[in-house]
């Protein structure tokens, strides 16, 4: 591992986001929703991880969805970072992820 990505790791922000992608792959507005940042934020910062080598961006029509690089990056982030959901915080952001998913799903049946 090189010093890009564990300093790309040393933004909370993007820790955030490394802990969305983990979950589920997203786009910047899915990201931008559920960290309530501005996209120029989000997009500032997953511009750092994807030059970081840490997650990928594929392009679906208009839509760029990120997502971890791969299986080994992510057991490598996951022994690496605590994951976990113990403390307020995480448990803020994990049920800001579901909240949002179940939203998307809710939406696609109607």
């Amino acid at each position: 591992m090189n010093s890009k990505i564990f300093k790309a790791l040393g933004n909370e922000t993007r820790l955030r986001i490394i802990q969305t992608l983990m979950i589920k792959e997203h786009n910047v507005s899915d990201l931008t929703t559920i960290s309530r940042k501005d996209q120029t934020t989000i997009s500032r910062h997953l511009a750092t991880l994807v030059n970081a080598g840490l997650i990928t961006q594929k392009k679906i029509g208009r839509n760029v969805f990120y997502n971890i690089i791969g299986p080994e990056m992510k057991r490598w982030i996951e022994s690496t970072i605590d994951i976990n959901i113990e403390n307020d915080a995480n448990k803020e952001l994990s049920n800001k992820i579901m909240n949002f998913l179940t939203q998307q799903r809710d939406n696609e049946h109607d």
